[in-house]
């Protein structure tokens, strides 16, 4: 790794602005290889208490601050970051298993792309006039926020929940996932040279720190990134003490391909959907509606366009698919392979899976019911416009969704028939840090990203002047 004055292969939680180290330790794996990486200390149940009181410390004075004395701190903690771009590419490329461009692109997107964006935005105030008095209404912080995060993108989740809640005066820590916890923990150590104590923490730790931070009352808002399940046991636990929460959850997306398309133009956009970052992202097309017209042909456009991806070792040029992240999620893909009777195409060190497009599953098929998360995606056929929306929308969950026509007027009745928080219209699904992304039905509560987002850190306060 490029940079000297800090170690990449030691790693502390962070609590009231010092290192803490732990009686015990875990290790995440390197998907690729199998093999362990390094220690991470187990916080402690007085690891959290003190976190926390460190945390609602701060507030005091990190919320006092004018904005953009926050928004200059944060300014040099980009700054402060841009030194170690590389380094936590190859952490990235180490505790994700993720292929290098990916990772590459979740360095920038977090560090830099990101970074510049939330530095760009600010909290509205609006003056209202009444007859008999002026009432202006600001946002202001919350206070603690617990942010929680998923394994699939450690380094991005970490910096879009921490930068907007801090910039809007809140104090915050992070709980990242403990199968990718390393670049949590070292983006929080860099910070510590920029912000005060106890404004940014973290703390790595077993299932016991989760509901630790959840049931906690010095804790005033959760944001978690996961499951579904995990997600209902946060809101839950939270509503004991009326926290406030985001909940970015699940999705099951569908794709709707309309008998107009370039069936060999759009192939590798539709596969690229499907499995960017190996199928392990919440956004990722899970189901593939092909008009029957064209289904022979575009089946068989998928198929060679999913072989004609490279899969190996992530950190080699030009590999696009890589391992799954953790066993536990290796295992359960495996059995949507076995439900379809597929080889999973891989054999020796590693959670490899070979990309699949499995032709026509049974609707009531796992593989069609539940989030795969992984390169395996099933297709199916239609002839009906609403049968198909209704087909598309026989889920729980609604996070997103994509349609391909070549009618405007047409792919605008099918996207206003889904209900999910996002629509991609003739792409596969591009989130964007600038655009606000939502769930309808049981993928979420709440926003993150876009100029919107900020506000979820914060209380609306109506200030009434008269006379």
């Amino acid at each position: 790794m490029g940079s000297t004055d800090l170690s990449w292969t030691e790693f502390f939680n962070v609590v009231d602005g010092k290192n803490r180290s732990s009686d015990t330790f875990y290790q995440g794996i390197n998907a690729a290889t199998g093999e362990k990486l390094w220690d991470v200390p187990v916080a402690s149940k007085q690891d959290t208490e003190d976190a926390i009181l460190a945390a609602r410390h701060a507030f005091k004075s990190w919320s006092a601050k004018p904005f953009e004395e926050r928004r200059t701190i944060l300014k040099k903690l980009g700054e402060g970051l841009k030194p170690y771009l590389d380094d936590f590419e190859e952490l990235l490329l180490k505790e994700s298993a993720k292929p290098r461009i990916f990772a590459r692109g979740e360095v920038d997107s977090a560090c830099v792309e990101g970074l510049e964006y939330w530095l760009s935005q600010s909290l509205p105030e609006q003056t209202l006039q009444e007859p008999d008095r002026k009432v202006v209404l600001k946002y202001v912080p919350l206070g603690v926020v617990a942010a929680i995060l998923p394994w699939n993108f450690p380094l991005g989740q970490a910096n879009m929940k921490f930068l907007p809640a801090l910039l809007a005066g809140n104090t915050v820590i992070i709980k990242p996932s403990p199968f990718t916890p390393y670049s949590a923990l070292k983006v929080v150590e860099i910070a510590q040279k920029f912000l005060p104590p106890g404004v940014l923490q973290v703390l790595g730790g077993d299932d016991k720190l989760g509901p630790w931070l959840v049931a906690h009352p010095g804790v005033d808002k959760i944001s978690f990134t996961g499951s579904v399940a995990t997600g209902k046991k946060i809101m839950e636990a939270a509503s004991k003490t009326l926290k406030r929460v985001t909940l970015e959850l699940g999705g099951n997306d569908a794709c709707i391909i309309c008998p107009d398309v370039d069936v060999d133009g759009i192939a590798s956009q539709l596969v690229f959907g499907a499995f960017f970052n190996t199928g392990q992202i919440c956004t990722a097309t899970k189901r593939i509606y092909i008009h029957q017209d064209i289904y022979p042909q575009m089946l068989a456009a998928l198929q060679k366009a999913t072989d004609d991806l490279s899969t190996g070792d992530p950190t080699q040029k030009g590999v696009m698919i890589g391992p799954l992240q953790n066993k536990m999620q290796y295992d359960k893909v495996k059995t949507l392979y076995k439900e379809s009777n597929l080889d999973e195409g891989f054999s020796g060190k590693g959670f490899y899976l070979k990309p699949t497009i499995v032709d026509s599953p049974p609707e009531s098929s796992k593989l069609m019911l539940e989030e795969q998360m992984g390169p395996i995606v099933p297709t199916q056929s239609w002839t009906d416009e609403a049968d198909v929306v209704a087909r598309a929308n026989d889920s729980s969950m609604g996070l997103g969704g994509s349609i391909w026509t070549k009618d405007p007027e047409r792919a605008q009745r099918l996207a206003d028939g889904l209900e999910t928080g996002s629509v991609f219209i003739n792409s596969s699904p591009k989130t964007s840090i600038k655009i606000p992304f939502s769930g309808h039905k049981e993928s979420g509560i709440g926003v993150e990203a876009g100029s919107t987002a900020m506000l979820a850190y914060c209380n609306q306060k109506a200030f009434h002047y008269f006379g």
